[in-house]
């Protein structure tokens, strides 16, 4: 049992750096280089990086983010180890955490989920979910998914400039972005059809949710701006999680 936790632990530990990596260096390369300082822009050598040390260029020290998907991946790595994710081996549901993760660090930090993250995250769901719910399913739950976030969207694209032509002034956020559409399209792979109906159902439900929130947060401190635009993508992740923990 000692010998299995430390195995857990490592992994967990492994997948936060990589975590970090990947949020580190593809949002500005869209390639994979060595691990670059978020402040200065210089590279640092692998050992730095994963120590955690102070940029040598610069002395920035790492990010709070760096320490948080640290501890986060490890706490996942032990959940996901009692509780397997979706009937999945370990190292299977590690994989899944590893991809998601990213693409939740990237949409909160950066706004956007990397078109190399989504491709991999589809090959990964495929293969998934012939395993779990056979082709049929697997094919429906991913078109299906795809869809129903292409037309809201295209929705929210039209409510834009609808609001924006009556306003006589632009808006440049929008309320989803194309990574929204694809990442459904992940998540409905995964799950599944009709399940990935649920999973979406429970996104739009949680995005409303935090929207609500974070206005009343913002009104409060009176920084309120109209269209202020929020991460949908650990939305969807989170419902996706969820209807393969309540189907599966």
């Amino acid at each position: 049992m000692p010998g299995q936790l430390m195995l857990v632990f490592l992994s967990g530990l492994i997948s936060g750096l990589f975590v970090n990596y990947l949020a580190d260096v593809l949002p500005r390369s869209r390639r994979f280089t060595e691990p670059v300082c978020l402040s200065c822009g210089q590279f640092r050598t692998w050992k730095e990086f994963a120590l955690g040390k102070p940029c040598a260029a610069c002395g920035r020290k790492n990010s709070v983010r760096f320490w948080i998907v640290i501890i986060l991946e490890i706490i996942l790595a032990g959940l996901v180890w009692f509780f397997p994710l979706g009937n999945f081996p370990f190292w299977a549901s590690e994989l899944f955490l590893l991809v998601f993760s990213v693409m939740i660090v990237t949409d909160i930090e950066f706004r956007v989920i990397l078109e190399q993250v989504t491709i991999a995250g589809y090959i990964l769901s495929f293969f998934a979910g012939l395993f779990l719910h056979g082709l049929n399913k697997t094919i429906l739950g991913g078109i299906s998914g795809f869809l129903l976030f292409l037309a809201l969207y295209y929705f929210g694209r039209l409510f834009a400039r609808r609001l924006a032509h009556n306003r006589e002034e632009p808006i440049d956020e929008e309320a989803l972005g194309f990574g929204d559409v694809h990442l459904a399209g992940v998540v409905g792979l995964l799950t599944g059809f009709p399940f990935n109906l649920t999973a979406m159902l429970l996104a739009i439900i949680l995005g409303g949710i935090a929207s609500i929130v974070i206005i009343v947060i913002t009104l409060v401190r009176k920084q309120y701006q109209a269209f202020m635009a929020i991460p949908y993508g650990p939305f969807i992740i989170i419902g996706g999680i969820a209807a393969l923990y309540y189907y599966l």
